[in-house]
């Protein structure tokens, strides 16, 4: 069952493997006019290879929710409600979950990205699928901004971003893919403002979590060189690039994608969780 976390109308689904490997669970976090159900193809890998999965449905998302009054989408407010939520994850006379393998893609990357930098104590290794923290591709930018400037995603926008994103599909697979876009226009365009604001810029430098960044090999958000400067910015971080997959490189590609992830967790020692930093603004 989703369990949400009140202040912040956060809802997270927990499934548990027949098999559990020694490690911490896996929280995922999707990107903007989506879902949580476009997870699916990946769940069903780590499951398979015994990883407890967290399912988030980012603030908003979540069918026929309503966000409180005071509830400010920003990609700092929404990390701290994840964190939040995983420091929360306790047992009663058990000590807390502590840090666990983030996940996000897209403007759920920049989240996850956000939360490694204000919460450390929360991430145990960061995965960045479909995003870098670098300016987004300006067609895409332009087109999002008109759209969000009108108050609504308009027919012809939404079935080219799902091309883009996801390539054909069937009919049923259509759907359901398509259901983020019946999200409240209020918590589409708050959160699509925010994915365009983009990452703090003093934010990635401050991730010690092993990084690992996913991206498909036919993703045109952002460039090569934007991915492969990013990458070289810290030893901490690693790349995957997974041919015959563009942007939603976890719907297309999710055997390669958690095999990366595997590879990625086995090989790098996960970063011991650190003390909670101060606020920007006390700095």
């Amino acid at each position: 069952m989703p369990e949400g976390a009140t202040g912040s109308s956060l809802f997270v689904e927990i499934r548990n493997p027949p098999r559990v490997v020694e490690g911490p669970p896996v929280m995922l976090l999707h990107g903007w006019a989506s879902t949580s159900a476009y997870w699916e193809p990946l769940v069903d890998k780590l499951l398979d290879a015994g990883h407890a999965v967290w399912i988030v449905d980012l603030p908003g998302y979540h069918p026929g929710e309503s966000l409180p009054e005071n509830f400010d989408w920003t990609l700092d407010s929404v990390a701290a409600a994840v964190a939040e939520e995983i420091s929360s994850r306790q047992e009663p006379g058990l000590p807390a979950a502590g840090a666990v393998h983030v996940v996000g893609h897209s403007l759920g990357g920049s989240v996850a990205l956000t939360l490694a930098a204000r919460h450390p104590e929360c991430v145990a290794t960061l995965t960045l699928v479909g995003m870098v923290p670098a300016p987004l591709n300006e067609g895409f930018r332009s087109m999002l901004s008109s759209q969000l400037r009108q108050g609504f995603i308009d027919a012809g926008t939404r079935e080219k971003l799902m091309k883009a994103w996801f390539g054909p599909l069937e009919a049923a697979e259509r759907e359901i893919l398509g259901r983020g876009f019946s999200v409240p226009f209020g918590v589409l365009g708050a959160s699509g403002e925010a994915g365009l604001q983009g990452v703090d810029s003093r934010d990635p430098a401050l991730v010690t979590a092993p990084t690992l960044v996913i991206i498909g090999t036919d993703d045109r958000l952002r460039t090569p060189a934007q991915v492969q400067q990013f990458v070289a910015g810290s030893p901490e971080r690693r790349l995957a690039a997974i041919p015959n997959a563009g942007h939603s490189v976890h719907w297309e590609q999710p055997a390669a994608c958690a095999k990366a992830m595997e590879k990625f967790w086995q090989a790098r020692p996960t970063a011991k969780p650190a003390a909670p930093r101060r606020k920007m603004s006390d700095i």
